[in-house]
This record gives C-alpha cells, sequence and structure tokens, in this order.
C-alpha cells in the first residue's frame, strides 16, 4: 500500500487537506470569526406605545408611543472594533496552531513507521543469520559434535526473534492504519525507507523563526493585546450613553409630538471593572513572558539533545563499521576460538549496538521534527 515516489511533504499536503480534524476545526474558525464581529454596533432601538383609558370622571383617553435610540461614545464603538478583529487574529492563530500540531503528528507517525520497517529489515537479517546456524548446527547435533543444549540454544534465540517480528509486523500495520485516517483516507501512503536529511543550523537563526511564525510564540502577544482592549473598554463604560428620538401624546383633538433626548450617567454600573480589566492586563503581560521563556528554553533543550544525540549516533556507527558486523565473530566460532556461548553473548552485544544506534536515529529524527515544526505552516491550507 503506498504511492511510488510520494514523499513526505507530498503526504502531508493531502493531510492538510483531507484530514477530518483539520477540516472541523475549520469550520469552528469560521463561527468563531462570525462571533468576534457581533455585539459591536449599537443596541437596536426601543419603541413604546402606551394606551390610558377613558375614566369614569370623563377624563379622555390618551395615547403615547415613542422611538430612542441609546449611542455610546464613538471611542467604544472603536476599541470594540479593535478587539474584534485582534479575536479574530487570535482565532486564526490558535487554528494555525492545532493544525500544526496535526501535521506535526503526521509527521511523527510517518518517523514511527520508518523506524519499524528499518527495524523490521534488521530482524529479517539476524533471521537470515539464525537460519544459517539452526542449519549448520543440527548437522553438527546429528554427527554428535555439539550438545542438545547448545542446539536448544539457537532455537530459544530463534523463538524470541520471530515473536520481536511478529510484533513489529503488527505495528507496522496499526501505522498505516493511522496514516490513512490523517489522510482521510484519500491516499495510499507514501515509500519511504529514510529519514528526510536535517541541515545544520544556527540556534539563534531557528529561534528567530519561530519567533515570527509559529502561532505558540504568537498566541501570548495577541492574548496580551485583547486584554489591554478590554482594559480600554472597560474605561470608556465612565463615560455617560446618550438617547435620542421621537415621542407623542394623543387625546382626543389634541396632539403633542416631538423630539426627546436623555442621558444615562454611569455612577454603580462600571464599579471596579476597570481596575479588574488592568489588573487582567497586568496577568496577561506576566503570561506571556514567561510563556516565551518557556518556549525558548523548550527550543533550547531540542537543540542542545540534538546536537548531543548526533555525537552519539556518529560515535556508534563508528563502531559498528570497525567491527565489520558478525564476520569476525562466526569466523572465531567456525575455528573453535570461542564458544558457542560466548558467540551468543558477543551477538547479543552487537544486536544491542545496532538497536541503539536504531533509537537514537529515531529520537534525533523526532527531535528535529519538533524542532523545525514552524516549516509545516508552509503546507498549503484547506
Amino acid at each position: 500500500m503506498g504511492l511510488s515516489g510520494q514523499g513526505i511533504t507530498d503526504y502531508l499536503n493531502i493531510v492538510a487537506g483531507n484530514n477530518p480534524d483539520i477540516i472541523a476545526y475549520g469550520k469552528l474558525l469560521e463561527a468563531r470569526k462570525l462571533e468576534a464581529r457581533t455585539g459591536i454596533a449599537p443596541p437596536d432601538p426601543f419603541v413604546t406605545y402606551g394606551y390610558m383609558p377613558e375614566r369614569a370622571d370623563r377624563t379622555l383617553a390618551k395615547k403615547t408611543w415613542s422611538v430612542t435610540q441609546s449611542f455610546s461614545f464613538p471611542t467604544k464603538y472603536i476599541t470594540q472594533n479593535r478587539i474584534s478583529k485582534d479575536k479574530i487574529i487570535l482565532a486564526e492563530q490558535e487554528f494555525d496552531l492545532v493544525r500544526l500540531n496535526i501535521l506535526l503528528n503526521a509527521k511523527l507517525l510517518l518517523y514511527d513507521l520508518i523506524f519499524s520497517q528499518k527495524t523490521l529489515e534488521i530482524l529479517g537479517q539476524r533471521k537470515e543469520l539464525y537460519d544459517r546456524l539452526k542449519t549448520g548446527w543440527q548437522k553438527m547435533l546429528d554427527a554428535g559434535e555439539t550438545t542438545i543444549l547448545d542446539y536448544n540454544k539457537i532455537l530459544y534465540e530463534f523463538s524470541a526473534l520471530y515473536l520481536r517480528i511478529s510484533r513489529t509486523e503488527t505495528e507496522i500495520s496499526i501505522l498505516k492504519e493511522k496514516l490513512l485516517y490523517m489522510s482521510g483516507n484519500k491516499s495510499g501512503l507514501p515509500v519511504l525507507s529514510e529519514y528526510p536529511g536535517i541541515p545544520d543550523a544556527d540556534f539563534e537563526k531557528i529561534l528567530t523563526e519561530k519567533s515570527i511564525i509559529h502561532p505558540s510564540f504568537l498566541l501570548p502577544e495577541s492574548e496580551y493585546r485583547i486584554s489591554l482592549g478590554e482594559a480600554k473598554l472597560s474605561r470608556s463604560g465612565s463615560l455617560p450613553e446618550f438617547q435620542a428620538g421621537y415621542a407623542s401624546e394623543i387625546v382626543p383633538g389634541e396632539s403633542f409630538t416631538g423630539p426627546v433626548a436623555g442621558i444615562t450617567i454611569p455612577i454603580w454600573s462600571n464599579s471596579k471593572k476597570i481596575k479588574t480589566a488592568n489588573a487582567m492586563a497586568d496577568h496577561q503581560a506576566a503570561a506571556r513572558d514567561a510563556k516565551l521563556l518557556e518556549l525558548k528554553t523548550q527550543a533550547r533543550s531540542q537543540y542542545e539533545n540534538m546536537t548531543s544525540l548526533k555525537i552519539s549516533i556518529s560515535e556508534i556507527r563508528e563502531l559498528i563499521i570497525s567491527g565489520e558486523g558478525n564476520r569476525y565473530l562466526e569466523l572465531a566460532l567456525s575455528s573453535g576460538e570461542i564458544s558457542l556461548t560466548d558467540y551468543f553473548l558477543y551477538l547479543e552485544t552487537s544486536f544491542q549496538t545496532e538497536d541503539r544506534l536504531l533509537e537514537l536515529e529515531y529520537e534525533y529524527n523526532r527531535l528535529a521534527a519538533g524542532l523545525y515544526d514552524h516549516e509545516l505552516l508552509n503546507q498549503p491550507a484547506r
């Protein structure tokens, strides 16, 4: 199941356009944009109608009606409009962060698949080795040149290897199902055998790029801007509101009609609101600085871990190359220089070194994916 020649970037393009979670969050984004635009206009006009019937003392019936409109100072509407725009920006940044995390998760699943496939390939090579050993020692057992205990040692190792192969094949099957879901079941999977190359880059350059475009770095500032707008809006609540309209009183034979005006003077309604809004703005400023420091520290930690892992990977590769695989070990066993027990001890150490190299490469590439995750924002949106 795969698309020949399709790389990680092509697969992530498919995820960006067809992932069901990204599509659902896109619908939510549109709803939040509409929500941010509500509540900015002045309140609706207020219409009243009154009817006072004729009384027993022959006082004539009277009718009244009025239409009034309330207005705040223009600064309130300007501030509300700016807050609305900032909320839309915040919603878009939160959507970008969700989308980025989904794409990163898809990329990490691809790395899981590469790791499992590499593991299965190495296990297959070990199986071939054990097949040769099993055949050879079966002949020696039949000729009385070895013991059943030594032969059973090979069978035990063979059994453990088969179990690991079976588990790895199951993991690969599960990963493929997950990857198909991530792409919305719209395509096959890329044919991958190696991790993508990771260019050397200066940490400060990486951090600068992330600070400019990464949603996690942009969100704290957007939240702070909104809190400043809310504080300014609360101060505008101390200004009076005006009412203007038209009213009429009608009795039989007479009618009084004309403009009316009024003013609302805030005395109690805005009590403590300004202090509360200012306190929230101060909190958001402190939270922004703390979050940005946390993100920078996390990025530096990822970079330093990558540097350390790169050195370890290079050292282990040189160690494996210098040993020329298991060639010398097999020669020593066939010439009788080491026992079968010693052979398996050396072989187990060799296998552990290979497994450790696989794990370090896997961890290194996962760290790189997280450090360079801002590059996923270049994936085309739906």
